[in-house]
């Protein structure tokens, strides 16, 4: 078995484990009696969001959307260089190009001990906007917006690496136990 067949299936162990039962992350394949090395990743009950089409020099509408359909593709040179990841569904993000080919601008800097499963982990982070870049963006209208509107951001505050939503303290900084 060569380094990167080794590197496909490790991964593959790593994601049916992980994602076997998440509340809001499905993994999809098909196997064909290989190591698949395109996985469907569908995020459901998150929120990201979606622009609504307006004329030109309108206000930039966008919506609340909770459903989130991804492909990523690992190609002959991965886990050497990143995954190619695609969006499938419409989403309105810096780092989601909105024309073909909808892909998705996961950091500038792959290291190949980096894990497919961190990268659905941060795809879905990205989803949120609990992780974006303005500064090098694919969607500059949507890194535009996001600067305009980071005092509304993230649009979403569940915690997928715990599968739970993550608590909003608002202005409290400690929480008090009694043991």
């Amino acid at each position: 078995m060569t380094p990167r067949e080794r590197r496909l299936k490790s991964d593959f162990e790593k994601i049916t484990a992980e994602f076997s039962d998440h509340p809001y992350i499905k993994v999809e394949f098909d196997t064909n009696g290989f190591i698949p090395e395109k996985y469907q990743i569908t995020y459901t009950g998150i929120n990201g969001i979606r622009l609504i089409p307006s004329k030109p020099g309108e206000e930039k509408i966008v919506e609340i959307i909770d459903e989130h359909v991804i492909e990523i593709y690992l190609h002959i040179d991965y886990p050497r260089m990143k995954p190619q990841c695609y969006c499938k569904t419409e989403i309105f993000h810096p780092n989601f190009r909105m024309a073909h080919p909808h892909d998705i601008c996961i950091g500038d800097y792959w290291a190949s001990g980096e894990t497919l499963y961190d990268l659905i982990y941060q795809i879905g982070e990205m989803i949120q906007y609990q992780n974006y870049n303005i500064k090098n963006p694919l969607n500059g209208v949507a890194a535009k917006w996001a600067r305009e509107h980071s005092d509304t951001l993230p649009v979403g505050n569940i915690n997928l690496w715990l599968g739970e939503i993550k608590l909003d303290l608002g202005e409290k900084n400690n929480l008090e136990l009694n043991l």
